[in-house]
Order: structure tokens, then C-alpha cells, then sequence
């Protein structure tokens, strides 16, 4: 009987290693969209935060954004990201930079499952097809006054504001 008890633990164990492999090569086949360096300052800047105010960048990737927002307003700010390899990528990176500070977080979580109402401004860089749904999400779930910034696209059916940075253009709504 215990070695039937073992077995089915490393059959188990082993299962969880393969859900998990499988699920960071499929994430290598995903695309990832990112804000340039070049203009992050300036797409920051159009935030205007205040230090009690809360900000989230929606598929936060390498979480070059939640980092300059939180020095530039010292601001909650809070990255959700979905892929294993870019969420070890910045829990390190935080781990170096700011250890034990407790206003930036990065969240393992899918951000369609996430309450967004506690969000004073949203930022994404993001596909349309994505963006699509989103904005279905963002009319029911924000807070009036809350602002969405997003990169490079623009969400359907909402008139927004254009900025541009450089080549490109980031829109501004407000719900």
C-alpha cells in the first residue's frame, strides 16, 4: 500500500511539473507588447499622480512602468502580469531595487479577474483585440474620475484624448 501512495505523489508532483513547463513555453509564443524606453518619461509625466493616489499597468511585462511611476510619484503602483518568466524577471528585479517596499507589488493574476475600481489611473500597452474587452471592463468597474492610458491603441468605441510621444501615440480616457 505506501509504495501505491508514493507513486501516486510522484505522478502528482510530476503532473504540476508538466502543467507548469507546458505553460511557460506557450507564454514564449505569446506576444509581448512594450512601452520603448525612450519615451517612458513622457508617457509617465501625462499620469500626474498624487503620493495617495493608486496606479496599475495592465500586462506589466519587464515593469518598467510600474518602476517610473513609483519614482516619479511615489504612488501605489502595482503590475499584474500573467507569464511566469516575466513575473521571476521582475520579482527579482524588485527584490534588487526595492526590497522591503511595500507601494510597488507585482500580481500573478489575470487582469480580466481583477477588481480595477481601487485604480485611480490605468495603464496598458496592449493588442486591440484585448483592448476590446477591456474597455467593456472598464465602463462597468471604475470609479468616476478614474483615467486609462493607453499605448499605441486606442480603445473602440470611446472618444479619448491623443498625445503623442514621440512617434507614436498614447490616448487618455476618463470614465
Amino acid at each position: 500500500m505506501p509504495n501505491g501512495l508514493a507513486l501516486a505523489i510522484n505522478l502528482l508532483i510530476l503532473l504540476v511539473l508538466l502543467a507548469y513547463i507546458v505553460s511557460l513555453v506557450l507564454n514564449f509564443f505569446s506576444p509581448f507588447y512594450s512601452t520603448p524606453k525612450k519615451v517612458l518619461s513622457n508617457v509617465i509625466k501625462n499620469f500626474k499622480l498624487s503620493k495617495n493616489q493608486k496606479f496599475a499597468d495592465l500586462g506589466c511585462g519587464d515593469g518598467r512602468v510600474v518602476f517610473g511611476t513609483y519614482r516619479m510619484y511615489r504612488c501605489t503602483s502595482v503590475g499584474y502580469e500573467i507569464s511566469p518568466v516575466l513575473l521571476m524577471f521582475v520579482k527579482l528585479s524588485k527584490l534588487i531595487c526595492a526590497p522591503f517596499n511595500k507601494k510597488i507589488r507585482f500580481i500573478e493574476e489575470d487582469f480580466f479577474k481583477v477588481d480595477l475600481s481601487q485604480y485611480d489611473v490605468i495603464y496598458c500597452c496592449l493588442p486591440e483585440d484585448v483592448l476590446e474587452v477591456l474597455a467593456k471592463k472598464f465602463n462597468k468597474e471604475l470609479k468616476k474620475g478614474s483615467r486609462v492610458y493607453s499605448y499605441k491603441n486606442e480603445l473602440p468605441k470611446k472618444k479619448g484624448l491623443g498625445i503623442r510621444t514621440g512617434k507614436d501615440m498614447v490616448y487618455e480616457y476618463t470614465f
